[in-house]
């Protein structure tokens, strides 16, 4: 793959990986508007310029901070390490491993983060409170699932998609594939429907996980947990 190898060679591997998470970003948004357009039932939308406005801003904020990361560690990778030349693409196993590895360890962070965010009200009315104003998931735009603060963003979409590619060491093309399916995969639950993420949103407690695995293991799938921040 020598076009592959002279593009990594010529830029440093931070900023090749913030150039792929930029990509898969526009991805995600060309494919909730197709999803919009061509694929969801009809519905009454109550989302408003704020919402879409302050999730854009979520996105390009943390890509701000991504970039900033980058620039301090001089180029260096944040997100994986396999830049040596020739560049290996990695196998059907390696791919389907990490992937499904990855997805698991992503739910885990994710519960365990979002359930940090309901222990205790002061936590929950500083960071997490403002995704609570979505009262009905349903009824709003795909994008709005990236409808919160910044702090939260980070924390929620972020961090998880990036401590579990660093620590699997992720083959490049794998990050950006496993970027892509964490990002679209709450997307099409939003589309076809997805009560345990409604009933979250109007009790405020249980469904902590992205994905249902935590929530089922640890029985936190019904409507919440004694002592959590309810919906404020």
């Amino acid at each position: 793959m020598p076009s592959i190898d002279a593009f990594l060679a010529r830029y440093p591997a931070g900023y090749i990986e913030i150039m792929g998470s930029v990509s898969v970003q526009l991805i995600y948004f060309v494919f909730g508007l197709l999803i919009e357009q061509f694929l969801r039932p009809s519905y009454k939308s109550s989302t408003t310029p704020k919402m879409i406005l302050q999730s854009l801003q979520n996105h390009l904020v943390a890509t701000s901070i991504h970039a900033l990361y980058v620039f301090l560690l001089g180029g260096g990778s944040v997100l994986t390490k396999t830049f040596t030349l020739p560049y290996q693409p990695p196998t059907w196993t390696e791919l389907l491993t990490h992937l499904t590895i990855g997805i698991i360890l992503r739910d885990i962070i994710f519960w365990t983060i979002h359930r940090l965010w309901h222990s205790s009200a002061s936590v929950y009315n500083l960071v997490h409170a403002k995704h609570h104003e979505v009262l009905h998931p349903g009824e709003h735009h795909v994008w709005t699932i990236s409808y919160m603060g910044v702090v939260d963003f980070v924390f929620l979409y972020g961090m998880p998609v990036v401590l579990v590619a660093k620590a699997l060491e992720m083959n490049l093309l794998t990050v950006l594939v496993f970027a892509f399916v964490s990002s679209v995969g709450e997307q099409v639950k939003l589309v076809w429907g997805d009560e345990a993420h409604d009933e979250h949103h109007l009790d405020g407690g249980g469904c902590f996980g992205a994905y249902g695995l935590m929530d089922w293991v640890l029985g936190t799938g019904g409507r919440g947990i004694e002592g959590d921040v309810k919906q404020a």
